[in-house]
């Protein structure tokens, strides 16, 4: 399913100033990137949940993402996506398989390939703050195969709250962000994938 690389999206939405805002969402944004960009490096814990085509959401999954320059990792219960910003190992668990690819050949479902078209289809508006300050943020893309984005954004502490990301096909993801830390001390391999941790691994090189 296309939703396993949604969290390294959302991270790099959150690192660059592309997206095209409507009312006071873009100022909303702008502080949440500059939040973010101040530090070396962002961890999230989440939980996330699928609704196939509309039906009800599946039971809450625990996630884990990481993100340093243009390198990220997410993982996941049955998959981790591992970048250095050169290379992306999409490491799928129970099938005891990993796909190399190149960064900059990924699909359209890549964080690259979200970046560079953002600023073309998607479009932010400012739809609501509750009474505890949390703002709702739409992010729409008619033609995309994200086709709608909803964000829930605590504008007090420039914190994203959740995501609820809408896709053409019908399907929905669901994050939850629990928490959030910044300026970890990560090993210089930890955006790598490390073929002698994991010796029955089958590596399929896309390359």
């Amino acid at each position: 399913m296309k939703t396993k690389n949604i969290i390294a999206c959302l991270f790099l939405l959150f690192t660059t100033q592309v997206v095209s805002a409507q009312n006071n969402a873009e100022a909303l944004i702008r502080v949440l990137v500059n939040q973010i960009k101040s530090h070396q490096n962002v961890e999230m814990s989440f939980n996330y949940q699928i609704s196939p085509k509309g039906e009800k959401l599946d039971e809450a999954e625990k996630g884990h993402a990481w993100l340093q320059g243009e390198a990220y990792k997410v993982e996941m219960a049955d998959q981790q996506t591992i970048s250095d910003g050169k290379t992306i190992w999409t490491y799928f668990i129970d099938a005891e398989e990993v796909m190399v690819s190149n960064a900059s050949e990924g699909t359209d479902n890549t964080p690259l390939k979200v970046l560079t078209t953002l600023d073309e289809n998607y479009v932010a508006t400012l739809t609501g703050i509750d009474a505890k300050g949390i703002a709702t943020v739409e992010l729409a893309n008619p033609a995309g195969q994200y086709k709608r984005v909803t964000l829930k954004i605590d504008g007090k502490k420039s914190e994203l709250k959740s995501a609820d990301v809408y896709f053409e096909d019908g399907n929905k993801f669901v994050i939850n962000v629990e928490e959030m830390k910044f300026d970890q001390k990560l090993d210089d391999k930890f955006f790598t994938f490390d073929t002698k941790k994991h010796p029955k691994v089958d590596v399929i090189d896309m390359r």
